[in-house]
């Protein structure tokens, strides 16, 4: 599997937008004709039909992250002010 992402921070905001989200067709798994384990006892067309819909789940799921949940960016888990500090060491 292979994502790309674009981020970016704004104020206490992240932007993220997935820019790729697909197979590895170069993947040594994909040129398969069936799984490693195959405990479903799946033919060939149903292992190449569900490698085949799993690529379309994965284009949908980047379109969906990227239009409903990342569409208003992510807050940050804390305030700056959190993490600024000062060190002062006393005389002697």
């Amino acid at each position: 599997m292979i994502t790309s992402l674009s981020v970016k921070a704004d104020d206490d905001i992240v932007y993220i937008n997935i820019l790729k989200n697909k197979l590895d067709v170069n993947s040594k798994y994909l040129q398969r004709t069936l799984p490693m384990r195959n405990k479903l006892n799946i033919t060939t067309n149903e292992y190449k039909e569900f490698i085949s819909t799993f690529g379309f789940f994965m284009s949908y799921m980047r379109t969906y992250l990227n239009n409903v949940y990342f569409k208003h960016g992510i807050k940050f888990p804390y305030n700056p002010d959190e993490i600024y500090t000062a060190v002062i060491f006393n005389k002697g």
